[in-house]
């Protein structure tokens, strides 16, 4: 008979970094923030060590390049190291036009630095940590931005746990007004979160006890 693997043991404290890819600026309602913070919430329950840290990228400064840092002003260096630091880093986006908004399409061109470092070292520095994905819009497009984001994280070393993705599309052709208030009725979103929240805890706890080494 097969048994099934069941992970007892805690570790102290989970850090979890939001990347959220909102074009709206701190102080302004985010549908996507909201929706992550959902997800957040339920890690809590499942993990009361959890350490998150929100990041509004509208309001930094990261320039278009590929380098760490492009000049002094850049904000990446920073963001890169928060990375670096955290267990679990969500990459929160809304929809436009149906893709990814820009800001996360930055941050995803910056990244690079961390593929150039692993091609010259062999090792990543985002090997062992756990990523999820938030995603909101007013219409479809939700599993095609899901899978070219997937796409990215998996060949840049993150474990990428099942059913690591929280997202809520509106009706096609409803009015905006309308989609936060859709939103929190929608049951399926609230499923989705607690089970995001769960496997992102679990996978970030199991690195922690079994981390993968490269080859």
């Amino acid at each position: 008979m097969n048994k099934v693997f069941i992970m007892k043991e805690k570790f102290s404290q989970i850090n979890v970094l939001i990347l959220n890819a909102s074009l709206k600026h701190t102080g302004k309602l985010s549908n996507t923030e909201e929706l992550t913070r959902l997800v957040v919430r339920n890690m809590k329950n499942e993990h009361k060590e959890i350490a998150a840290e929100f990041i509004r990228l509208s309001d930094l400064y990261i320039p278009p390049g590929v380098k760490f840092k492009e000049d002094n002003r850049d904000k990446w260096p920073i963001i890169a190291e928060k990375i670096i630091s955290s267990d679990i880093i969500i990459f929160a986006t809304p929809i436009w036009w149906g893709a990814r908004s820009s800001l996360m399409q930055r941050i995803i061109e910056r990244m690079d630095s961390f593929d150039e470092q692993y091609k010259d070292k062999g090792r990543s520095l985002l090997l062992n940590k756990a990523a999820g994905i938030v995603i909101t819009g007013s219409e479809d497009g939700a599993q095609a931005t899901l899978g070219s984001i997937l796409s990215v994280l998996t060949f840049m070393n993150f474990t990428i746990p099942p059913e690591c993705c929280t997202y809520w599309v509106g009706e096609v052709g409803k009015p905006p007004k309308t989609n936060r208030r859709d939103r929190i009725k929608n049951n399926a979103s609230k499923v989705m979160a607690k089970k995001m929240a769960h496997n992102l805890v679990f996978y970030a706890n199991l690195l922690k006890k079994y981390p993968l080494s490269p080859l």
